[in-house]
């Protein structure tokens, strides 16, 4: 498997409009690569508009050039004239009288069907669709399925995740219950969504189209159509209000509500007139009928993917899509739903003073809730625009990015605002495009901010040059960035000293109220550099500066950022013990960026630790938000598949990945990148990382940090003992060095020079043991294990006799993995002991715990809560 290559302007497959889909594409390569030899299955789902049909395209349109013959066909949007109509159509076969009769193998058209097939092989039958087939058809799949298996007959299916159950949905499950492979079509992430349109009209569209592109909410097929419409309509370049979106835009948009019932219609309809999120319950109280009746509308318009449930009720995920159903209801009807949405609230329009003191205090629902009831009153415009710019910051302290900076730019679109109103919505702009889309993009806002200082006060004059600076290091040159955030720290400063202004209104940029959200970024820098001692002086001050004025919704990204810190030091349990409480705090604020910040740390312990579970538990869900955070996530989930799976499982969850930029934010990252690279035989991959690599240390002389992982790659990919002896020196953080000596020992060991291999994997094993990186530590143990070298690694401690407190480490290390219904090979081979070593451990721990099995074992851990219960296995695995 090889590494993949496409530059950061380059399409990975055919069209400009799969942008994005360089993971589904692997799905279909791969598909396409093992079709000569044998048969395989690749399933294809996702919502309306997502890009299944051009997918399967594009998969036929490739097949050809490897010598596979191509039959496709697609279920009509009102179905088949006759059962296996599609697939009569496919192989150009006419039909017969007899075709009617029950499918069965000795039937004449399945014989047809499978002699026609087997006759084009090795062959990709290409379906699209599927959700619209009869049941005929789809039962006469399933048949030829089986009946082909053995044979290079190659099935790629689709099916639109609208039709939630139903017999396509139930055919999809059995053939993945049967080893299909199966992808589903996520939406676009927003540079993906920015590039597509970029592709679609030629060049970087402007911030107004862009802003349209985002409220697509990265479905590629409101994207294309949303562009097209605007250039057929001249509308590039200029605000376009809800009542003048493209018709094209319309149309797609009304083939996606008409086929609702008229219950889910309503309930759409009320949605899109009050905005953002709407429970259940108030939904329900606006439409007069009770939750549980409203429940089936509810499933229905979620599973067309019109509606989705979020942590705050039902909300569009495509804010178009809202605002043009928005269009179709009369005023007078849309105005007497927001009064009557206002009586639920049962609560007069608050001041602004009181829904900034929320947001401050991080009771960021509550602010919500205030600020839309406002919002319905329909004020005056400069009332509504400091409204807006309120509801800009909500959106983006709760993760809602792109809405934010949509808002923000409503605001903005206001002539002669108030200068505190128009400073909020520049900041909430700066920091949500900083953290949401790429540095460049942030670094031309703040370039305009910066040239018209004099507009601004000095708040969002920093957040401009923190946006600058976190540019400056997504390429890579952390001195200019850090001389950046310095100078935003200053500029924060001078506003702490006395104005002399007792007029300055509510939400205005008040002395020092805003200098830590400036620290906290800084912070973020120096901990990248490992200058941790003023990493954390940043976080003490940011502390400071938040309880002094009761601003506490940072809380926890102050808390994930010590995390890294900890992590970064080599402090595991104090990096946990701090990730955990960001989370809690996360969840308290309803800050979901915070708690993927935390999540990463979280994982990264457990895979030093050696619990790949829970690892992957942490890295589950992909986050949306910043490109730091899903390039962090994208880290995380390919080690933690390559220390499970081994490289080649690894290298498709790395696609897309610039290594310049990964290596900017996690420096240590390169060593890894590298032995992966050579273990998936993709050497010109790894001299790529090792070139990134030492072009970021010659950047950047002045940061050890740094110069190590530097030599550690070069050491790595040439075999350079010198190189890695050095990177072992240059370590500034004890496991950074534990793996350079690691990398040293082997290369000893394979050089012969035993004596000295010994010596370094023995530095290597105690450092691991110092930063408590069990599974490092362990493999080390096997290694010199292998050379002859033995060390104890347990402790003596006075434990009990019986009980889980009598297991030693390694016991308890062991049971845990067996309830999680890893094997006895599998135990050995993640914890780099023998099958007997662990068959041993099982028995003493069945002895300490008076049981007999696995199964006994199981319900023990989780009825003690040593486990949850969700992640317990069965315990059949004796």
């Amino acid at each position: 498997m090889r590494f993949p290559r496409p530059g950061p302007g380059k399409r990975f497959i055919g069209g400009s409009d799969m942008r994005g889909r360089e993971r589904e594409w692997r799905h279909v390569d791969g598909l396409l690569r093992v079709l000569r030899r044998r048969g395989g299955t690749l399933l294809v789902d996702g919502e309306p508009g997502a890009g299944k049909s051009r997918l399967l395209a594009e998969a036929a349109a490739a097949a050809p050039a490897r010598g596979i013959t191509v039959v496709q066909g697609g279920v009509a949007e009102l179905g088949e004239l006759v059962p296996c109509g599609v697939l009569l159509e496919a192989l150009d076969l006419g039909a017969e009288p007899d075709d009617a009769a029950p499918v069965g193998s000795g039937t004449r058209l399945l014989e047809r069907l499978k002699v026609a097939l087997d006759a084009r092989a090795p062959v990709l039958a290409v379906l699209d669709d599927l959700h619209r087939a009869d049941p005929a058809t789809l039962k006469t799949l399933r048949t030829l399925h089986e009946l082909l298996a053995d044979r290079p007959v190659g099935w790629l299916l689709s099916r639109s995740t609208a039709v939630r159950d139903g017999p396509g949905a139930a055919l999809f499950d059995l053939l993945e219950r049967h080893g299909a492979a199966r992808t589903t079509l996520a939406p676009l992430s927003p540079d993906a969504a920015t590039a597509l349109a970029a592709d679609t009209l030629g060049n970087r569209p402007d911030a107004a189209t862009q802003a349209l592109v985002a409220a697509a909410g990265g479905n590629p097929l409101l994207i294309t159509e949303l562009l097209a419409g605007l250039r057929g309509e001249g509308l590039l370049g200029a605000p376009v209000p809800a009542a003048h979106l493209p018709a094209r835009l319309r149309a797609v948009v009304r083939g996606w509500i008409d086929p609702l019932g008229a219950e889910a219609r309503s309930l759409v309809e009320t949605a899109a007139v009050l905005g953002g999120s709407l429970s259940l319950e108030h939904a329900a109280s606006l439409l007069g009928v009770t939750p549980a009746a409203l429940l089936p509308a509810m499933e229905e318009s979620t599973a067309a993917g019109v509606l989705a449930v979020t942590g705050r009720g039902l909300a569009f995920p495509h804010e178009l899509v809202r605002e043009v159903v928005a269009t179709w209801i009369p005023p007078p009807v849309q105005e007497t739903l927001v009064e009557q949405f206002a009586v639920l609230e049962d609560a007069a329009p608050p001041a602004v003073a009181a829904m900034d003191s929320a947001i401050a205090a991080g009771r960021l629902r509550e602010a919500e809730r205030m600020v839309r009831r406002s919002l319905a009153d329909h004020g005056s415009v400069p009332g509504m625009a400091e409204l807006r710019s309120l509801l800009s910051e909500v959106m983006y302290l709760t993760g809602r990015g792109e809405e934010a900076v949509r808002e923000a730019e409503t605001v903005l679109a206001v002539p002669g605002l108030p200068q505190h109103v128009r400073d909020r919505a520049v900041l909430v702009r700066l920091y949500a495009v900083t953290r949401q889309r790429s540095g460049g993009v942030a670094a031309e806002y703040a370039n305009e901010v910066l040239a018209e200082r004099s507009r601004h006060g000095p708040a969002a004059a920093a957040a401009a040059l923190i946006a600058r600076a976190v540019a400056e290091r997504e390429q890579g040159r952390f001195a200019d960035a850090l001389a950046l955030a310095e100078q935003a720290r200053r500029v924060t400063e001078e506003a702490r000293r006395p104005s002399g202004d007792a007029r300055r209104p509510v939400g205005a940029d008040r002395p020092g109220q805003r200098r830590y959200e400036v620290c906290l970024i800084t912070a973020a820098l120096l901990t990248d550099v490992h200058r941790l001692d003023e990493a954390r002086a940043m976080l003490r001050q940011a502390r400071k500066d938040m309880f002094a004025n009761g601003h506490l919704a940072w809380a926890a990204d102050a808390s994930a950022l010590e995390a890294r810190a900890e992590l970064a030091a080599g402090r595991l349990d104090g990096a946990a013990g701090e990730a955990e409480r960001a989370l809690d705090l996360a969840g308290a604020l309803d800050t979901p960026l915070s708690a993927a910040a935390a999540g990463a740390v979280l994982a990264a312990v457990a895979l030093r630790r050696g619990d790949l579970r829970e690892a992957t538990r942490h890295v589950a869900d992909p986050p949306e938000g910043s490109l730091e955070t899903r390039t962090r996530h994208a880290l995380l989930a390919a080690q933690i598949t390559e220390a499970r799976d081994g490289p080649d499982s690894a290298v498709p969850l790395l696609a897309g990945l610039s290594w310049p930029l990964a290596l900017a934010m996690e420096p240590t990252a390169g060593p890894w990148l590298v032995r992966v690279a050579l273990g998936a035989d993709d050497r010109s991959a790894a001299e790529s990382v090792a070139v990134a690599a030492e072009a970021l240390s010659r950047a950047n002389p002045q940061f050890p940090a740094l110069a190590a992982p530097a030599a550690h790659v070069r050491g790595l990919l040439d075999g350079d003992r010198d190189a890695l002896a050095s990177a072992a020196e240059q370590a500034v953080d004890a496991w950074a060095r534990a793996s350079a000596e690691e990398d040293l020992g082997m290369a000893l060991e394979a050089a012969g020079r035993r004596e000295e291999a010994a010596r370094s994997l023995d530095l290597a094993l105690a450092a691991y043991v110092e930063t408590g990186s069990l599974r490092d530590a362990a493999r080390i143990r096997q290694r010199l294990r292998g050379m002859g070298v033995r060390h104890r690694h347990w402790n003596s401690a006075k434990r009990p006799d019986s009980g889980w407190d009598s297991l030693t480490e390694t016991e308890y290390t062991v049971s845990l993995l067996a309830v999680d219904g890893w094997t006895n090979r599998q135990i050995a081979e993640q914890m780099f002991i023998s099958v007997h070593t662990v068959t041993f451990h099982l028995r003493q721990v069945y002895r300490k715990l008076s049981i007999n099995s696995r199964v006994e074992l199981t319900r023990l851990a989780v009825a003690q809560g040593r486990v949850a219960p969700g992640r317990a296995h069965d315990g059949r695995r004796d």
